[in-house]
């Protein structure tokens, strides 16, 4: 995955998405946005105490470094599911240029051109989609809840069942996320994970690796290792690049993730 720094705003692009032509996308930063206080930066978050203005500037300013259709870009409610939206034109701007009702709601997909797709995250993972022959894209927030139900590996099979996708034709990118380095659980509690993504550091204390967790599920859905890009940027490691929820909590802000056919 590569850096695209422009006007102070740092983005991660995918190369293999990049060398197909058929999207704009990008994984934010916290970087050159116009938020003030403690989520300040680039926030894409309207639910975390934000200035709505500020917010939208934010949007503008990202659609502008990326080439995106701002008035038609449809943001969800996330709620830490497994459910997917097939995005219609009816969706076009929910979030941005009209009211919102895609509530409950942690993926986005669709075949539709000039339509952006976001999800949010600060430390959970995000995940784009494109297969660049069935023109179809997707757009997903795997936390570890998500990761846990497979969201990911579900939005290949959505991409099967709805737009006839071959999932060796479909491109992955994994952006950035709490990596296996800062992702501590309770030896108890982390008995959810299966134990091959498991490594214990203490008698009571074990780091998760759901970076790993989530490419295992794609490989499982049939997709090629070689059409899988995962950032391994770590959002704790990196905080003062990208917001962190595990870090600074409630005050923080949230990157998106963004892609649009062409």
């Amino acid at each position: 995955m590569q850096q695209y720094k422009t006007n102070g705003r740092l983005y991660l692009q995918s190369e293999p998405f990049l060398l197909t032509r058929r999207v704009s996308h990008g994984f934010t930063s916290r970087l050159g946005g116009v938020s003030h206080g403690k989520i300040e930066g680039l926030n894409l978050g309207f639910r975390v105490g934000d200035n709505p203005d500020d917010v939208m500037e934010n949007y503008r300013l990202v659609a502008e470094d990326l080439g995106l259709n701002l008035s038609h870009t449809v943001l969800a409610k996330q709620t830490h599911t497994d459910c997917i939206r097939l995005i219609t034109p009816e969706d076009m701007g929910k979030g941005i240029s009209k009211p919102s009702d895609i509530e409950d709601t942690d993926g986005l997909m669709t075949n539709l051109k000039g339509v952006p797709l976001v999800v949010f995250s600060a430390d959970c993972i995000p995940l784009l989609f494109l297969d660049p022959e069935k023109e179809v894209i997707a757009a997903v927030h795997a936390g570890w809840r998500g990761t846990l139900k497979e969201i990911g590996k579900k939005a290949v099979a959505m991409m099967e069942r709805e737009f006839d996708c071959n999932p060796q034709d479909i491109l992955a990118a994994i952006g950035p996320g709490i990596g296996p380095c800062c992702f501590a659980f309770g030896k108890k509690d982390a008995e959810i994970f299966p134990p091959e993504f498991v490594r214990e550091t203490s008698p009571d204390k074990v780091l998760v690796d759901i970076w790993e967790m989530n490419r295992n599920q794609l490989l499982d859905a049939g997709l090629s290792p070689k059409n899988i890009d995962m950032s391994g940027v770590c959002t704790v490691c990196q905080q003062h690049q990208f917001y962190s929820y595990r870090t600074h909590k409630e005050h923080t802000g949230r990157q998106g993730a963004v892609i649009m056919l062409r």
